[in-house]
């Protein structure tokens, strides 16, 4: 594509971004986000197929990211660790967080697209699609460790499911609220920990020592 091409491509994302943050999918006009991308809607269709298309373009690549930080929590990357739930675990979580922290405030905007702004598009209901998909993971993860542990007597996946989600809640509020780098880390510290020792009482190891031997 020409630079000519993305220069326009550029703009028609710029005013695409404006229009949706102020109106929501549904709502954006397409005929004024061509006029303040100086375009047509004609022109404007040469580079993007649909409103949903222009949608997409500012925030899949958070939803992917959002995918493989959630993915982070299944059985195969608790395998590779010598202490699954210990403090090697703990450490990892926590850059994890960070990582995912630092993202979504560099993307804030594509992050309330996707969490205010999506009804109607591709991406509806994503913070459900996620919580769905970490859920999954944390499920899998969590009876994985019952069987290699000898766990008697297991966490009822109803209980799995309510942490899950209210751990991928946690981190939409970080955009919800607009908070800053401090707080978000702050909060979602609190959220790790609170539920990382729940994890333990609950597998049956003390909580008193950060181990699992």
């Amino acid at each position: 594509m020409s630079e000519l091409s993305e220069a326009t491509k550029d703009r028609i994302l710029q005013s695409a971004k404006s229009e949706f943050l102020e109106n929501g999918f549904t709502n954006a006009s397409l005929r004024t986000i061509a006029a303040n991308a100086g375009l047509t809607t004609g022109a404007m269709y040469r580079h993007f197929k649909d409103k949903d298309a222009l949608f997409c373009a500012l925030v899949d690549d958070a939803f992917e990211e959002t995918l493989k930080i959630i993915k982070t929590a299944g059985v195969e990357n608790h395998e590779e660790l010598e202490n699954p739930i210990g403090e090697e675990h703990s450490e990892q979580e926590k850059a994890f967080a960070s990582y995912f922290i630092d993202y979504m405030l560099t993307n804030r905007d594509s992050f309330v697209l996707l969490l205010t702004k999506s009804a109607g598009s591709t991406h509806e209901n994503f913070l459900e699609k996620i919580a769905d998909i970490y859920t999954e993971n944390v499920l899998s993860t969590v009876h994985w460790m019952e069987q290699k542990y000898n766990i008697t007597k297991p966490i009822d996946d109803m209980s799995i499911h309510v942490f899950a989600t209210a751990t991928i809640n946690a981190f939409a509020e970080v955009i919800l609220h607009n908070m800053d780098k401090e707080e978000a880390n702050i909060f979602v510290s609190n959220i790790q920990e609170f539920f990382h020792f729940g994890f333990m009482h609950l597998l049956g190891f003390s909580c008193e020592e950060d181990t699992m031997n």
